[in-house]
């Protein structure tokens, strides 16, 4: 028999689960539950995400150029994609990511740059079907430390469930459940040209924010 899709209702029901409660969520009923899972997935989810430059959730795209030419001194904008997580991990003249843009600044949505084509890498949200099941796992973990509290009033329970899903403070968020999937997900990169560059470091001195030189 094929395995149920995961989806986000299955989630959220392993973190009830992980809390010792029952798998009684679903996205159809208004409910009190529903409303803490509205609360704290988007925390949940932003948390998992930015602990690592995850692979299954990379994307690179040539970005479309904006007809209206800046008036900030740029020859170009670039419009990011809306589904963006974080800024952008590399950007680009070549779609294989490997020659990288030396000159180019970011505001809000828009990147600026002398140069007419652009290419981005990026993380990008995807749906929890998507996810592989060891990072869905991973999540529905910290999920329940975040329900902790409001669902069953126990400290030591969200302590217990946070620490299970990305380790103690003293690890500084690379332990746990997610602690060995970034191992993994590193030691899987290939050896040569990084696929990511860290976009907010290096360059030419500037006053302006995002400014990049690789």
């Amino acid at each position: 028999m094929a395995e149920a899709e995961i989806d986000k209702a299955m989630i959220v029901n392993w973190a009830l689960v992980e809390l010792g409660l029952a798998p009684n969520f679903s996205i159809d009923t208004e409910t009190k539950l529903g409303a803490l899972v509205d609360m704290f997935w988007p925390r949940a989810l932003a948390r998992s995400f930015g602990l690592h430059d995850w692979t299954f959730c990379r994307r690179t795209t040539q970005l479309a150029r904006q007809a209206a030419t800046p008036n900030n001194g740029w020859t170009y904008g670039f419009d990011l994609p809306g589904d963006i997580l974080g800024p952008p991990l590399k950007l680009t003249f070549d779609a294989a990511c490997e020659m990288p843009l030396r000159d180019f600044t970011i505001e809000g949505t828009t990147v600026f740059a002398h140069d007419p084509i652009v290419f981005a890498r990026c993380k990008v949200a995807l749906e929890p079907a998507a996810w592989p099941p060891q990072f869905a796992d991973g999540f529905a973990t910290l999920l329940s430390s975040y329900l902790a509290i409001p669902l069953t009033q126990d400290p030591e329970l969200k302590a217990d469930k946070e620490a299970a899903a990305i380790g103690t403070p003293s690890t500084g968020g690379a332990g746990g459940i997610f602690g060995r999937l970034m191992a993994q997900d590193r030691a899987a990169a290939p050896v040569g040209s990084p696929a990511v560059t860290n976009v907010l470091s290096g360059g030419r001195s500037s006053s302006e924010p995002w400014h990049g030189r690789f």
